[in-house]
């Protein structure tokens, strides 16, 4: 299910039109029930945190969205990831946690996303929270346009798609989470910033799906 090598030459669509756009939503809905989830180890009690992997198009390339956090902070400080976080007893869904963070991250209005699916949780490096991972693509506004929070977000950068498959952007790492999974890690345009860790499984088991044919039709 999760090949570092496995995802193609180039992406399976060259712009975020209504074909692209569909590609992804087909895709992700028919590998949810084509390909089991890889099963984790959570701590008992473990909470519930959702993230929002998000397209956009950049550059005229259809593109992903990270945030590099400040470097002051405690908590994964200077690290490059999905904007997101931890589920308040008042959001209705984990669709609308992972939305409600990336504005409070982003300043993106959730009615400039939509929503084209999801992908299996994972957890985050204590056990202690099962990350939701929703991707979306940015139906309005631009990167320019984002109000960052400053108390968090150092800044906001996209790479574009077609950056991942190339191998000589990625290495590899065994042992994901205490598994035998080899964990990619990706290279960015920014001087000494990698992406790593649950960010780069989530975005490498997002590239899987989308890039495997198989996953045009359901099982």
């Amino acid at each position: 299910m999760f090949a570092i090598d496995g995802i193609g030459p180039a992406p399976p669509f060259s712009a975020l039109d209504e074909t692209g756009i569909e590609l992804i939503r087909r895709r992700l809905a028919n590998a949810a029930q084509n390909k089991p989830a890889q099963k984790f180890k959570y701590m008992a009690g473990a909470g519930e945190a959702a993230v929002l992997l998000l397209l956009c198009t950049a550059g005229g390339q259809p593109s992903i969205v990270f945030e590099e956090r400040q470097r002051r902070l405690t908590a994964h400080g200077g690290e490059a990831c999905f904007a997101g976080g931890k589920a308040d007893i008042e959001d209705p869904t984990l669709v609308h946690t992972a939305l409600r963070e990336t504005r409070e991250e982003l300043g993106l209005d959730p009615a400039c996303v939509t929503v084209l699916g999801r992908l299996p949780p994972v957890p985050n490096k204590t056990a202690l929270l099962r990350v939701h991972p929703v991707v979306g693509v940015m139906a309005k506004g631009t990167l320019e346009g984002l109000a960052l929070n400053r108390d968090e977000v150092h800044r906001a950068f996209a790479l574009p798609l077609s950056h991942f498959y190339r191998a000589e952007n990625r290495d590899s790492v065994p042992g994901f989470r205490n598994t035998g999974l080899r964990v990619p890690v990706y290279n960015t345009d920014k001087p000494g910033l990698r992406i790593w860790g649950l960010t780069a499984f989530i975005l490498h088991e997002f590239l899987c799906r989308i890039s495997d044919p198989t996953n045009d039709e359901s099982s």
